[in-house]
């Protein structure tokens, strides 16, 4: 797998570091791939600096995850519908401080987000100074950079609250500038306001540098210059700077937003086939494509969405069929239903060895999010006609018939849509525009499934979530308010242990 030796390899060296003497490890290159002395040498260290870390557990946590039994009358289960319900199961879909360490976990998406953020501070701390073609020198700047940003960014979305007014006060995570050069150095949080700030620097910067040329294949296992567009633009939503999100969606979709959307009518075949055409990265719609480790295709673990769950999720105020489902839902045996989106592959410790890693090809920047992204910035800088305009491109895809929708059909997304769920900065909106806004989210909602970005939908927008547990585990309702702490999932108990200042319960 493309980044699995040199993440193991650091690993391997904290537990060097535990069992040897600190200055003299410290002292010593224990391996020569760690000199970066050429510039195709910085380039590989930045190839694979990219996180295989998968965030997509964060599904749990929302409206995407169900009890997956048998619903009752109420549409409650009353049993875990043959799913396998463990301890870290249970704690994220109630919310809970995960306490494994292990893949979809926090502490294992830091440690990997952390350890690639090693790597590109490692580049460019030597970069300007390597001999070689300037121009190549700058794109390799410009990929370190951006890889960069994007972990911090995740990892600021993740651990901290949402970027709103009260950033320049709450806790974002530690913005590492430079490679560790002593041992168990020690770090604070940055306010999320600060995090933000250095993200965009490196951004912009990165933005700046990036070169295509030097990749080869379909480029799309690194940041291109349209994938480093496509982050700029969730970015600049997120931090809820519509016009610069709106400027680097128009970049990104370069005037032709049909090509950034996946045809569903090629999504046919076996269950491995359709997850392997839907993350090909040939495809004009991916990105950016990552390999990260997960067992979040074992869809008999867990809480996910049954029959009713698929049913309602795929709903719109049309009442039109989607193709996403038209044929495309599959099961285990279990009551758990989900389409085909992760195609799962193996990586053996040995040629010989039945042990390894189960990863998967994760599509971590999509141009339908661009379009969704624009959609919403169009929505908030209060030009309606543009925001319907970019929804109808997306749904004509999407529905049965190439179906859209008209301004006279409004009043039946306002009445889909209410009560409306997202708060904050959508309070501003009129009923019609709120209205659009819930569409463009739930829109969001099925397009995102295994992708672990809906959590962020709910963060940003205030939205409260009700989880229910079948009987099996107790039956009892468990509610995530829209102001709730606990949406910035706690820190690993190793960084808390270290001295950083735990997230408030």
């Amino acid at each position: 797998m493309k980044n699995y030796r040199i993440n193991s390899y650091i690993i391997l060296l904290l537990l060097i570091v535990s069992t040897i003497s600190c200055d003299k490890y410290l002292e010593e290159a224990p391996d020569d791939r760690l000199e970066l002395n050429t510039v195709e040498k910085a380039a590989k260290v930045v190839a694979e600096s990219y996180g295989n870390a998968s965030y997509i557990y964060t599904d749990m946590y929302t409206d995407l995850a169900g009890p997956t039994g048998n619903p009752d009358a109420n549409g409650f289960s009353q049993t875990s519908g043959g799913n396998v319900i463990g301890v870290k199961e249970l704690q994220a879909y109630t919310w809970d401080d995960i306490t494994d360490v292990f893949q979809e976990t926090p502490t294992f998406y830091w440690d990997r987000a952390y350890a690639g953020i090693a790597q590109s501070n490692e580049v460019l701390a030597v970069i300007d100074n390597l001999e070689g073609d300037q121009k190549r020198k700058n794109a390799v700047k410009g990929e370190a950079l951006l890889s960069r940003a994007y972990h911090h960014f995740m990892l600021v979305n993740l651990f901290g609250l949402h970027y709103d007014e009260n950033a320049s006060t709450n806790l974002g995570v530690p913005y590492i500038l430079e490679p560790e050069t002593e041992f168990l150095p020690t770090y604070k949080r940055n306010t999320v306001a600060e995090v933000y700030d250095l993200v965009e620097k490196d951004l912009l910067e990165g933005l700046a540098l990036i070169s295509d040329e030097f990749f080869s294949g379909t480029k799309k296992y690194h940041f291109t210059k349209k994938a480093a567009q496509a982050f700029a633009s969730r970015f600049y939503l997120w931090k809820k700077d519509y016009a610069n999100c709106k400027k680097y969606s128009d970049l990104a979709i370069s005037g032709n937003p049909q090509t950034l959307i996946k045809d569903y009518s090629k999504i046919d075949g076996t269950f491995d086939q359709e997850a392997e055409i839907y993350s090909n990265p040939s495809d004009p719609s991916n990105l950016l494509v990552v390999s990260q480790f997960s067992f979040y295709y074992q869809k008999w673990r867990g809480f996910h969405l049954n029959d009713k769950g698929i049913k309602e999720l795929f709903e719109n105020p049309l009442s039109i069929d989607d193709v996403r489902i038209n044929g495309n839902v599959w099961d285990i045996n279990t009551d758990a239903r989900y389409l085909s989106r992760i195609r799962r592959y193996f990586f053996s410790q040995t040629l010989s060895s039945s042990t390894g890693s189960a990863y998967y090809t994760a599509v971590e920047l999509k141009g339908e999010e661009v379009l969704l992204n624009r959609a919403e910035a169009n929505l908030f800088l209060g030009d309606q006609n543009a925001a319907l305009a970019d929804i109808n491109t997306f749904v004509k895809e999407r529905y049965e018939n190439g179906t859209q929708y008209t301004l006279t059909d409004i009043t039946d997304i306002v009445d889909f849509y209410t009560p409306f769920t997202a708060n904050g900065s959508a309070d501003s909106l009129s009923n019609n525009d709120k209205a659009l806004l819930e569409l463009i989210l739930h829109e969001r909602k099925k397009e995102f499934w295994d992708h672990g970005l809906r959590w962020f939908d709910i963060k940003r927008h205030n939205i409260t979530i009700t989880h229910v547990l079948p009987e099996s585990e107790g039956g009892e309702e468990h509610t995530l308010k829209e102001n709730d702490v606990r949406k910035a999932i706690q820190l690993p108990n190793s960084a808390i242990s270290f001295g950083l200042t735990p997230n408030p319960r």
